[in-house]
């Protein structure tokens, strides 16, 4: 298989390329077009590329890239009034979506233990898929992305705090991972990620020119996403949240223009289409052997329990029913977050392996649907509201 690894990655590009400009042709995100060809060229039918921990490393920078460049999109000036507005729909999709994972997955098990890590499950928001999405709509920086990006880390931090107190419940918790501990290294990773920012990154790359350093700016810039990225993992936070805090720090230099530039030509060209294409690689869609109609409820519910909940979080903040509707299947992906939680509560023996099947489905349908639910959103139906 390693000699075929260059001949692999080439097809994945050159192909993501075209699917995507067919999608585009047929006004549809691009995103689409790459998931499928994952589907397409992985184990569920062509068995023409196997995961490999070469592209699965690849697909791990491509999204840490895609959060940057959403950091780098947003203003950190309105970081505290987008953070009010986003507390509400982030509430909303985590007390729903558990509710509905822990209701059904009891119903069907009879297992308090394995209802509680469903629920996790259903928590779990992946914004890839969504930030892919909004930045070819040209909408992360409308009130909506910024909301959709806030919200998530926020369901971020709960669900890893929830995971943490359910395996102390369960006993199956590492030494040392109480919830206590957990919460301590989140505060931390918060407290000193904005003081590095603040003192020490953004001063730096100001001052980028008087050190005779301004024409490695898209070289340091991309060491400052690895750099964070590994600290939030540190933390016990996905790296997409570190990877997300470097971009708003590095967004507020006069070098922001020349690293969004250089990051987005690097990323779209390589990095951010291996991690779409790689969400189809990684699973065999006919080795799930869950029963269909568990199966079907799980990903219905999970599917509207993120729309219902964030949805009506986004109402309660005064959205509009416009808005609200997009933020809500904005908040629908589920990714890398909850098939981790799932495969960890396997390995320590608290669910079975219908529950991660399920999950996995979930993550491949949740990734299919939400570009077309968003691009309908915005395109499709009313546009009144709140300006920008």
């Amino acid at each position: 298989m390693e000699n075929n690894l260059l001949l692999h990655l080439a097809i994945i590009i050159f192909f993501s390329k075209i699917l995507g400009a067919i999608s585009r042709k047929i006004k549809q995100p691009p995103v689409i077009g790459m998931l499928l060809l994952g589907i397409l060229l992985g184990p569920t039918f062509l068995h023409f590329i196997e995961p490999d921990e070469v592209i699965s490393w690849i697909a791990q920078i491509g999204v840490l890239f895609l959060l940057f460049e959403a950091g780098l999109e947003t203003d950190i000036k309105r970081i505290k009034e987008d953070s009010k507005q986003a507390m509400l729909p982030a509430a909303g999709g985590i007390i729903l979506p558990f509710s509905l994972g822990f209701g059904l997955a009891y119903f069907v098990t009879n297992n308090v233990s394995q209802a509680l890590i469903t629920g996790v499950i259903f928590t779990a928001t992946s914004v890839s898929v969504s930030v892919m999405t909004l930045l070819d709509l040209n909408k992360l920086k409308g009130l909506e992305g910024r909301c959709i990006v806030n919200a998530a880390i926020i369901d971020d931090i709960v669900g890893i705090l929830l995971l943490t107190f359910i395996f102390g419940l369960t006993g199956s918790g590492p030494e040392g991972s109480t919830l206590t501990v957990s919460l301590v290294k989140i505060v931390a990773f918060f407290v000193i990620s904005f003081a590095f920012g603040l003192f020490v990154l953004q001063p730096f790359f100001l001052n980028l020119k008087k050190i005779l350093l301004d024409n490695v700016v898209i070289s340091l810039a991309i060491s400052a996403v690895l750099l964070y990225s590994w600290f939030a993992e540190m933390a016990g936070l996905a790296a997409i949240t570190g990877a997300y805090f470097a971009g708003l720090f590095l967004g507020q230099t006069q070098h922001k223009l020349a690293v969004q530039t250089g990051i987005t030509n690097l990323g779209k060209s390589f990095f951010v289409d291996v991690f779409f294409v790689n969400i189809g690689l990684e699973f065999n869609l006919f080795d799930i052997e869950a029963e269909p109609i568990f199966l079907f409820s799980f990903v219905l519910l999970a599917i509207l329990s993120k729309t219902i909940g964030s949805g009506f979080g986004a109402r309660l903040t005064n959205f509009d029913a416009v808005r609200s509707f997009r933020i809500g299947v904005g908040m629908i992906p589920r990714g890398e977050v909850a098939l981790i939680v799932a495969n960890m509560a396997l390995a320590k023996g608290i669910i079975s392996t219908d529950i991660l099947s399920a999950t996995i489905l979930m993550v491949i349908i949740s990734a299919l649907i939400t570009p077309i639910l968003l691009k309908y959103g915005f395109t499709k139906i009313g546009k009144k509201g709140f300006k920008d």
